[in-house]
């Protein structure tokens, strides 16, 4: 009777995995989605200084994306990395189509730190899921 209960209970769990969050996953189409744009662009707040990272996501995919997850690393002029954080941009971008993004990051150094950046594309959400 255990054992009829831990095979229900993983089976219950495994449907409700893929109500949440059906194939494919995005682990395993990484360049389904590219930045092909991007900009850096500080703004003064009444949160003080931020940093909003603007461009461009297309998707090469035939799966809709949506819950983006970007990482953001900054460099200074040596090109050594000063600053990373990881944001969201709550979209969602359809196959084949692009969609102009918009991700803030507080920044943690001094404005004449951030020389260059790198904006990477980290995990995305099937847009098929319940949640």
């Amino acid at each position: 009777m255990v054992a009829l209960v831990i095979v229900l209970a993983f089976s219950v769990l495994d449907r409700l995995d893929r109500l949440l969050n059906p194939r494919p996953l995005y682990a395993g189409l990484p360049h389904a989605l590219q930045i092909v744009q991007s900009r850096m662009n500080w703004a003064q707040t009444k949160d003080g200084l931020r940093i909003y990272m603007t461009g461009i996501l297309t998707n090469q995919s035939a799966v809709s994306w949506r819950d983006i997850e970007f990482e953001c690393r900054f460099y200074d002029s040596a090109g050594v990395m000063v600053d990373a954080a990881h944001s969201h941009g709550y979209l969602t971008v359809q196959p084949g189509d692009d969609t102009a993004f918009r991700v803030v990051v507080a920044p943690g150094c001094a404005t004449n730190d951030y020389r260059d950046y790198k904006l990477l594309v980290t995990t995305a959400r099937n847009a098929r899921g319940w949640f």
